[in-house]
């Protein structure tokens, strides 16, 4: 996998937010969080609670831009009750991965949709904690491969999922946030 996430104006500018809002504490919480300081990362923005301890996630904030490319609204939606195992089987494994490292995770995987188009995405998950150990929201971004006016309403979820994923702990000892992320 080569994609640069450190880089990437989004993916990148959500972990420089994640490491300023948690200062010197394992991780931030919910309340710490504050959408009106991130606008230009907001359209591309997961917002996805832990439940049991990650038993299930529910999506508490889908961005427009998220919105528009899946073609429909995922706000409130458990993962398992909107998405077919193939599908799902990578956001749970990241989520699992957070929750058991408490650290960010890159994930990138492949789509084919049902248009014959080839979606790449790629996604950083963030844990927020309300009691600084368990992991109770999963903050994330996604960004496309593709520009979202040509992939708007064709993921849709017949979309069909690589098997193969790429999985990460970021390593924040490498990451230098941009000056303002």
């Amino acid at each position: 996998m080569t994609y640069d996430y450190y880089t990437d104006p989004i993916l990148g500018g959500l972990l420089a937010y994640w490491i300023r809002k948690r200062g010197g504490r394992r991780m931030p919480t919910r309340r710490d969080i504050d959408p009106t300081e991130i606008p230009q990362l907001l359209p591309n923005v997961q917002m996805i609670d832990v439940i049991g301890n990650g038993a299930r996630y529910r999506y508490r904030l889908i961005g427009t831009e998220l919105v528009a490319a899946f073609g429909r609204e995922y706000t409130g939606k458990f993962v398992d009750e909107l998405l077919p195992p193939e599908r799902r089987y990578s956001v749970e494994l990241a989520g699992r991965m957070v929750c058991d490292t408490g650290s960010p995770v890159f994930l990138h995987n492949r789509y084919w949709t049902s248009r014959d188009t080839t979606i790449a995405a790629n996604r950083v998950y963030a844990p927020l904690s309300d009691n600084g150990r368990d992991v109770s929201v999963l903050l994330g971004a996604c960004v496309f491969g593709l520009r979202i006016f040509e992939i708007a309403g064709l993921w849709g979820l017949d979309a069909k999922i690589d098997p193969e994923h790429h999985l990460e702990s970021v390593d924040l000892s490498t990451f230098a946030p941009r000056v303002g992320g």
